[in-house]
């Protein structure tokens, strides 16, 4: 495993996008909901103060600013006008400034007056609010530190937009179109519109933080001006004489015919003798409505000194000077500022979905964590309910351990244990007892269980007639002939030595739903307790890419898949896990069962909370074989009475990367046609496609710190390959190169599956390469046959402490090598390998 993908591994992007979302994501929601109430303040305002706005709507000429300000001198002849504000585009007072003999403030004070009689006016409701608002925007109301914060989180904003656009590529890096609209409902409805919307508003959010940082920091503005700034601007012109007192009268002539048209006009009277006044005014044709243009005004003449017109401004003058309307979206007129409101005022959505989102991932890891062993550890004794556990492939520890955190949560003492940890006698010790077994190979008990199998089930004693005992077992009809074999006998073994019943033994296909569901129900009504909730929700993944392994293959086909996570990242997992895969039926045999029961298939029902016809409703349903009066007479309760499809069981074939899960599948065919989940993964499914997906943590194949520090001996056969693979990447990923692979298919030429990668690996010196062919010789050999040709060299892998992985079909292989490992280190030296965790079995 490169650097690169170890890197990948850690997914650093998603994890900085996750920790400065958390942390500053509070701040950018006072920041976004404060900027989107700010967008149409003026309007907010006329509609709070109708009398205002009638007021100042009324059809006669306004006073001109010498009228004005001379009516406002006679009212307050020690006040010093100093500057002048008005608009011409809406009902608007004048805004004037002014200093007194006392003031100290940079600013002065501030006095509005009516522009048609120069009457004081009351300040407009909701102006405080909104004077509040803008503070809270641009420094959280908290000076200069809350200003830094504010900026420190709109450089976070900018991290974040881009670092979410590149999580949403990643994920989808060949269907652009499905950034800008939501394909999850339900569970997944809070990750798709967090990305969906980020996409969305990603152009604002930049625009408005790039923009917004000019009044954050000097070193950005000062940036912004080095970069933009042309230099160019017009010098500010110098008087020849100084004026003592400014000629409003003059100036006002002078400028007069060029404010006819203007939306707004600032005037600022000069501070000193030698200044000119400055007038900034935006034309009737301008640009947007903060594109002003400014002159310079001789304060005793009135004569126009100079100008800047904003439209004469190069690119980057004129790219400076609309800051302030690039950042609200006023640039882009009316559209654009909605726009930024809508986009500003969403900013609580991607706080509360992002939380949201961090609170799913970490359900979702507990999911996909091996169970603890020990749960729950209350001393043997008659009040303690025990809850053992038979388990190879991880669902019967999972099981049993929602059994007894759900005992124990009632206020029940449980001890929990593996059934491989108990002797016959530690039963003794109580008086109720609860059995989660699955059944293994051939009608055998799980590996770490055989000991346990051999000293209870296949002998009389001891006797048990104190024990009430409830027992679950796990199986697959498909294996008929063994189907639920070890829960069967130990259920007899059980009767036989007198122990009583609590419940009819519950037998579960497939990890069925409702099978499970009944068993939680019992439990609660027997002990009191509320129902645990059976299995983890599935989660939504895509199908990415997919490629057949083996093409003019003897066989049928067997794939290589990819699978990638809708959230980001997925729930992370480790070699030799399982990946749980709900299928769906082909469209055109759905289709046809509708047709052979006369329903009709655009007939809608709901599922979960959304509306769909039946045709795509029934897609992951179990199809019965009659469709009886009630799907007539009550089709969404018919509907609602179907259980879904069985979920099956893949080997994951990679480590986590960051490019999703890799499964190896061999299309199953039977007389009716394909499997059901390996013809739609392999024949139906288009890439894109939406499957269902639960990573499930198997104890007993997985890979731990106690199998990394040993030697490797790997064996499998077929699609065994998915799980080895992981193990021998995470082995290579960790250092250690004593790994021998011994792989069995029918030919080389066209079944020796990554054949590049082993020989790579090979030639490298971090693998030892063993692969078998069934059909290139004259006699069928197998990887059992080369195990035993290699005894040898097995016995001195295995005396070095060497754990033994097997991965494969339970028909012929499984029972092959445990028979060549018998007959290699005696049944005495199986067992202790049995005993040590150092025989790893992941069989189907």
């Amino acid at each position: 495993m490169t650097l690169r993908d170890r890197l990948r591994a850690l997914h650093p992007i998603f994890q900085l996008h996750w920790l400065l979302g958390i942390t500053a994501g509070s701040v950018l929601v006072v920041v976004g909901v404060t900027g989107g109430l700010m967008s149409f303040q003026q309007d907010i305002l006329e509609w709070l103060n109708p009398a205002t706005v009638e007021r100042l709507s009324v059809d006669t000429p306004r006073l001109s600013p010498p009228e004005l300000v001379a009516r406002y001198h006679e009212a307050h002849p020690e006040h010093r006008v100093s500057s002048l504000f008005w608009r011409q585009d809406r009902p608007y007072p004048m805004l004037i400034g002014y200093d007194t003999p006392e003031s100290t403030d940079q600013r002065g004070g501030r006095a509005l007056l009516d522009p048609y009689t120069a009457e004081p006016m009351a300040q407009p409701r909701g102006q405080w609010t909104f004077g509040l608002i803008r503070q809270l925007h641009e420094r959280l109301a908290a000076g200069r530190t809350g200003q830094i914060i504010v900026g420190i989180a709109t450089i976070t904003l900018v991290v974040l937009s881009i670092s979410g656009l590149y999580l949403r590529w990643q994920r989808r890096p060949r269907q652009g179109w499905r950034w800008l609209w939501p394909r999850a409902l339900g569970g997944k409805l809070a990750g798709e519109w967090h990305a969906v919307l980020g996409v969305w508003a990603l152009v604002a959010y930049l625009l408005a933080s790039l923009t917004g940082l000019i009044w954050s920091f000097d070193w950005y503005r000062d940036g912004a001006n080095a970069l933009f700034a042309s230099g160019e601007t017009a010098a500010h012109p110098s008087l020849e004489a100084p004026v003592a007192d400014p000629d409003l009268e003059r100036i006002w002539a002078g400028i007069a015919p060029e404010m006819a048209d203007a939306l707004s006009v600032f005037i600022r009277l000069p501070d000193e003798p030698s200044a000119t006044v400055d007038v900034h005014y935006v034309p009737g044709d301008a640009q947007h409505r903060f594109a002003d243009s400014e002159l310079f005004v001789h304060p005793g003449t009135g004569e126009i000194l100079g100008r800047e017109s904003f439209a004469e401004l190069g690119f980057g003058d004129k790219l400076l000077a609309s800051a302030y309307a690039l950042h609200m979206g006023a640039f882009f007129g009316t559209p654009g500022v909605v726009f930024m409101m809508l986009a500003s005022l969403a900013m609580p959505v991607f706080f509360v979905t992002g939380w949201l989102l961090y609170l799913r991932r970490r359900r979702m890891k507990r999911q996909v964590a091996a169970p603890t062993r020990r749960a729950v550890d209350a001393a043997p004794g008659e009040q303690t309910v025990l809850v053992a556990y038979a388990s190879q492939s991880g669902l019967a520890q999972r099981i049993a351990t929602q059994t007894a955190n759900t005992l124990q949560q009632g206020g029940r003492a449980v001890r929990m244990a593996d059934l491989g940890a108990l002797t016959p006698t530690c039963l003794r010790a109580h008086r109720r007892a609860l059995f989660v077994v699955s059944t293994h190979g051939e009608g055998d008990a799980p590996v770490a269980a055989r000991h346990f199998d051999r000293r209870f089930c296949h002998a009389g004693e001891p006797r048990l007639e104190q024990l009430d005992y409830a027992l679950l077992c796990l199986g697959d009809s498909d294996y008929a002939d063994s189907y639920c074999a070890f829960g069967r006998r130990l259920d007899r073994s059980l009767r036989e030595r007198g122990a009583r019943t609590l419940l009819t033994p519950i037998e579960v296909d497939k990890a069925d739903q409702h099978a499970l569901a009944r068993w939680h129900a019992a439990l609660a009504g027997l002990f009191g307790v509320a129902a645990a909730r059976a299995e983890p929700a599935f989660s939504r993944w895509r199908l990415a890419e997919r490629a057949v392994l083996n093409p003019a293959s003897l066989g049928t086909p067997t794939a290589w898949l990819r699978l990638t996570c809708d959230e980001t990242p997925p729930a992370e997992w480790r070699a030799g896990d399982i990946a749980e895969i709900r299928p769906h039926h082909a469209g055109a045999r759905v289709a046809a069962w509708l047709d052979r029961h006369g329903l009709d298939p655009c007939a809608m029902v709901v599922r979960g909370h959304v509306a769909m016809n039946l045709q795509d409703a029934l897609a992951d349903r179990q199809l019965p074989e009659t469709a009886d009066a009630d799907a007539r007479a009550d089709l969404q309760a018919w509907y609602d009475g179907l259980p879904p499809l069985a979920a099956r069981n893949y080997s994951i074939a990679n480590i986590d990367a960051g490019r999703g899960i890799e499964l190896v599948v061999r299309l199953a065919c039977h007389d009716g046609g394909t499997g059901v989940a390996s013809g739609w993964l392999i024949e139906h499914a288009a890439l894109g496609a939406a499957v269902d997906v639960r990573l499930r943590a198997n104890p007993g194949f997985r890979a731990d710190a106690d199998a990394l520090a040993r030697p490797a001996l790997l064996i499998g056969n077929g699609t065994g390959i998915a799980g080895l693979r992981a193990h021998l990447q995470a082995r290579i990923a960790a250092g250690r190169h004593d790994n021998w692979l011994i792989f069995g298919e029918r030919q080389r030429a066209r079944d020796f599956y990554f054949a590049e990668e082993l020989t790579d690996q090979e030639r490298e010196g971090r693998l030892r390469l063993d692969p078998v062919f069934s059909r290139d010789g004259e006699t069928r050999r197998h990887v059992q046959h080369r195990l035993a040709e290699q005894a040898d060299v097995v016995r001195e892998w295995l005396a070095a402490g060497a754990i033994v992985y097997v991965c494969g079909s339970h028909e012929g292989m499984a029972p092959g090598v445990t028979a060549a490992l018998a007959e290699i280190v005696g049944d005495a030296g199986l067992d202790r390998l049995h005993a040590e965790g150092r025989i790893r079995m992941d069989v189907y």
